[in-house]
């Protein structure tokens, strides 16, 4: 994102769990090969000026084990909650 990185991770566990706003609109925007899914697929728009007119100073954190996100002080609790309820919902589910 403007030439930053904004997560990392594992592929896997970027593509199964992705954190962050940007990933989640640049991963919403791969089509896919099934042209009935493709109709009803809605990409995730990302405003950028939600984050980049804000002035908080952002940097690499691990918010969950070896998943990292560049976020604000102030954000990063919600990104630890999120990904956790995210791995708790896959655990759930198997």
């Amino acid at each position: 994102h403007y030439g930053r990185l904004v997560e990392l991770a594992t592929a896997d566990e970027v593509y199964s769990h992705p954190l962050h706003p940007y990933t989640k609109s640049l991963l919403s925007a791969i089509p896919v090969p099934d042209p009935d899914v493709e109709r009803r697929r809605v990409p995730l728009p990302y405003d950028a000026s939600k984050v980049e007119g804000d002035n908080k100073k952002r940097k690499m954190v691990e918010v969950y084990p070896e998943h990292y996100i560049f976020a604000a002080d102030d954000e990063v609790a919600a990104y630890k909650a999120e990904a956790e309820a995210d791995h708790q919902g896959v655990k759930a589910a198997q």
